[in-house]
């Protein structure tokens, strides 16, 4: 499809609002059980994406971003899944005030209306929006990238097969197959139509999007994390921690770019970190602080104290995923306190920024910006809420 049906749409939103919990779990159970019946279909479409990419000359990391395989698709079915056990939270009652002369005023959770979410390689957040948006009550549009083209056509069917199945109207998700780039920039403008976009994919696609559209954008342009290790670090558990966030997922968004290391325990631990680095086959890089590396290198900084350390982060940070490694409650708040970034990760990896590993079901991306929502975009950050006023003839006086 690559024409917006806007009153279709919003007959769908309308229709969407009237559906229960229990009619969105049936879909989404319907869902799951399609892909995994259209399991062979899937693969075959992500094998001709693979092979058109590779011919193509695309990054070894774009790549591992592409591919679907069974595993992936037992994790996605799971996700949906996991979805569908959640509570959405809609109709929820977040604050009620009764005022003196007997009106009530309630703050009620609602739907933000249609989500436009684009996308590029992932195919699979094809089926992490759709689950999410049915769920929190939204309609979707989706554009996701020429690359998965494919794979993303089998899932939209999977899709629509569920939504027919579970009687609901086909426009609660649109999904754009055209390969035109100028589909995008008309899109962006169409602030009468959609309420909220959701941004995933390079730095270049994400912000251009955030200077060109005239409606609100959730998204982060750039990830990559920094993580400190504070001279009161717990050593034995630094190696695993370091080498979690680096090696287990080198090309995600919440993988360690730079080492901070305070200099009091440099003698004690470098060594060692470079030769567990070295083992994993990643490259140390001098003093590249800004780059998101997206694979397996690593940037090492020694400071003075954590002062130095904090101004570091908040210069060459993306407000994405930050850590610290400590034992000083002192350091940890001073830390924790002073870093702008959506998460910030204590003593763990910084690879648990992730919305399956936060309890959320699945997420829609990572959002870095200062409304609305941060960090994880789940069910409740697909939200948004309504004041209804019960009187009995109250006027204003």
């Amino acid at each position: 499809m690559s024409k917006i049906d806007g009153r279709k749409i919003k007959s769908a939103f309308l229709e969407l609002s009237n559906k229960s919990e229990e009619d969105k779990n049936k879909f989404l159970l319907l869902l799951s059980n399609i892909i995994r019946k259209k399991e062979r279909t899937i693969i075959s479409a992500n094998d001709k994406d693979v092979k058109e990419a590779r011919k193509n000359h695309v990054s070894e990391v774009f790549i591992q971003r592409l591919v679907i395989d069974k595993s992936g698709i037992e994790k996605i079915i799971q996700k949906v899944l996991e979805i569908r056990s959640l509570n959405s939270g809609l109709g929820k009652i977040i604050e009620e005030k009764k005022r003196k002369d007997k009106l009530i005023l309630q703050k009620i959770r609602v739907a933000i209306g249609t989500i436009l979410v684009i996308y590029e390689a992932r195919p699979e957040v094809t089926i992490d929006v759709a689950s999410l948006c049915i769920k929190s009550g939204n309609t979707a549009i989706l554009k996701g990238g020429s690359e998965a083209l494919q794979t993303n056509k089998v899932f939209y069917e999977c899709i629509v097969e569920a939504l027919k199945q579970a009687n609901f109207p086909k426009g609660t998700v649109t999904f754009i197959d055209s390969k035109d780039k100028q589909i995008i920039k008309t899109l962006i403008k169409r602030n009468e139509i959609i309420d909220l976009i959701i941004a995933r994919g390079g730095y270049k696609m994400v912000k251009n999007i955030q200077d060109n559209s005239s409606i609100p954008v959730l998204a982060h342009s750039s990830g990559g994390a920094r993580i400190y290790i504070d001279k009161s670090a717990d050593l034995s558990i630094v190696e695993s921690i370091i080498i979690n966030s680096k090696v287990t997922k080198p090309f995600a968004c919440n993988s360690l770019d730079t080492i901070i290391l305070h200099m009091d325990i440099k003698e004690k631990i470098y060594s060692i970190l470079k030769r567990s680095l070295k083992n994993h086959q990643v490259k140390i890089v001098k003093k590249i602080w800004s780059e998101e590396f997206l694979g397996l290198k690593v940037s090492i900084k020694i400071v003075n104290d954590i002062d130095e350390a904090i101004n570091f982060v908040n210069i060459f940070g993306k407000k994405h995923s930050e850590g610290i490694i400590a034992e000083d409650k002192k350091a940890i708040n001073k830390f924790t306190q002073s870093i702008d970034a959506a998460a910030i990760f204590v003593n763990c990896s910084t690879r648990l920024h992730d919305g399956y590993e936060f309890g959320l079901g699945s997420e829609m991306g990572i959002a870095t910006g200062k409304l609305h929502a941060r960090g994880p975009v789940g069910l409740k950050e697909l939200s948004i809420y309504k004041w209804i006023a019960y009187g009995k003839g109250h006027i204003r006086k």
